[in-house]
């Protein structure tokens, strides 16, 4: 499979409804079509390309990212983090094309880079520099999902037409998606997750109501109420949130499924939003993934729920997950292992630079998560990491990776994540707090309140190593320091 048509997985009639723009303005999915086929011509280039896409949320990113997979280029979304994320991209990947859009922010970085605008385009589309030397882009390679955790240039996950196709399909049939739903983009699309909530509507044929409002925002629920949305997608944090404000699903008639991921969810919030949406006949789906795995791997249908609460669940059609005690060791029922997933949505590999993306297929569909975790009677349950990788706000941040690289930048720091809200950095200064604070939030991609940092000689053990338990306990003691020394 060398492209992928996302609007022929669910065989929609050209009269349905395909996108909402959040004007009000919709699109059947015969004018999508339509404006796929324009788009695409617009993209046409003597060999495959890498599109980078510029704000995926609107219309026009909208119809440049899926003229580009069916046209047969690798893609890669730049979303929150604007001209930072896109000049990351452009320096370690060196996308053939970029992909703007009416509000987009780019057109000055673009000129200073070299980048030449098409004339007379209705698809607003830049042409980089031509590099013959370069190696070609792998025939399989559909989408470059950037990895967040680190203070450089991102690496990032290689993931096939084939993987985007099963994964799409696999968790529309999971969650039992309808031609009636309309989804909403309440999550960026350059997070997986996000993405996944995309590709599923389309492979549905339902309906995706486009959005950069966060569901954590008024704005965001007025116009699901507008649009007669159906089906959202959010972190723990917002769940949260929603929670302690008495939110309440009843006063948004519309919305039959709420899906959470990008991280664990206490018993207590998972079931506030089960019981409320169950009361008008909806349903609040736990899932679990890894962008590795292109989204999702794992989901806790309502019928397991109630017997295994915050469970990640079963895996999704078409994926196997085992654990494995040491590898190649399978552990036995209940006990804590690696956890292995097989299946057509495990990654073609990793990509650090352009070259890479001439590689081919590294992992044969098996992936090693590197998150433990046991299964019990049918049942997945998701326990850490093998690593000192985290998610805070449904991003994946790795914490030693964070340490050297501020070690790069002259400071000494100790990371711990005391919660899924909060990197906590324990450190000796060579820069000022607040701008460390706001430098190291804008490049894992996270507000800058889930940034603390404390001031302090680092306690070490007696071979001079970091004392990981006593930093803990001094973050823990600073929580209730005063807000000159934390975030």
């Amino acid at each position: 499979m060398h492209s992928l048509d996302l609007l022929e997985l669910g065989a929609a009639a050209p009269e349905a409804i395909a996108v909402v723009s959040d004007g009000g303005h919709e699109l059947t999915y015969g004018e999508l079509r339509a404006l796929v086929a324009e788009y695409r011509a617009a993209l046409a280039r003597p060999a495959k390309a890498l599109v980078l896409i510029d704000g995926p949320r609107t219309v026009t990113g909208l119809v440049g990212y899926l003229a580009a997979l069916s046209a047969g280029h690798a893609v890669v979304l730049v979303e929150d983090g604007g001209a930072r994320a896109a000049a990351e991209v452009i320096a370690g990947y060196a996308p053939d094309l970029v992909v703007t859009h009416e509000e987009s922010q780019l057109g000055g970085l673009l000129d200073r880079l070299g980048f030449r605008r098409r004339p007379a385009a209705r698809l607003p589309t830049w042409d980089g520099i031509a590099d013959q030397a370069a190696p070609p882009v792998h025939e399989a390679l559909g989408l470059l999902a950037r990895t967040s955790g680190s203070l450089g240039p991102p690496k990032a996950v290689r993931i096939s037409y084939a993987s985007l196709r099963a994964n799409a399909l696999a968790i529309a049939e999971a969650l039992g998606l309808r031609v009636s739903d309309r989804t909403m983009t309440s999550l960026p699309l350059d997070f997986s997750f996000g993405l996944s909530l995309l590709n599923s509507a389309f492979a549905a044929g339902g309906a995706v109501a486009l959005t950069r409002h966060a569901p954590s925002s008024r704005q965001f629920w007025t116009l699901l109420d507008r649009v007669t949305g159906t089906c959202a997608g959010a972190v723990t944090s917002t769940y949260r949130f929603l929670r302690s404000t008495g939110w309440d699903p009843a006063c948004h008639p519309s919305v039959r499924l709420l899906l959470q991921a990008g991280g664990p969810i206490d018993k207590e919030t998972a079931g506030y939003c089960r019981s409320r949406l169950a009361r008008h006949g909806g349903e609040f789906i736990l899932m679990y993934g890894q962008t590795e795995a292109t989204a999702r791997i794992a989901y806790l249908p309502t019928a397991l729920a109630r017997a295994h609460e915050c469970a990640a669940g079963i895996p999704v059609p078409g994926s196997r997950v085992t654990i494995e005690a040491a590898a190649g060791v399978p552990a036995t029922d209940g006990t804590v292992g690696e956890i292995i997933v097989r299946g057509p949505g495990v990654m073609l590999g990793y990509a650090q630079g352009r070259a890479d993306l001439s590689a081919g297929d590294k992992h044969g569909g098996v992936l090693r998560t590197g998150d433990l975790g046991y299964v019990r009677n049918g049942c997945l349950y998701v326990t850490g990491r093998a690593d000192r990788q985290v998610k805070v706000f449904g991003r994946r941040v790795d914490l030693d990776r964070l340490e050297s690289q501020l070690m790069e930048h002259g400071v000494t720091a100790a990371a711990e994540a005391p919660d899924d809200e909060h990197i906590a950095l324990l450190f000796e200064p060579a820069a000022s707090e607040l701008d460390l604070r706001r430098e190291i939030a804008a490049r894992l991609g996270l507000p800058a309140p889930a940034i603390r940092l404390v001031t302090a000689a680092l306690p070490r053990t007696a071979s001079g190593k970091i004392d990981r338990g006593a930093v803990r306990r001094l973050l823990c003691d600073a929580a209730g320091q005063a807000p000159g020394r934390r975030a």
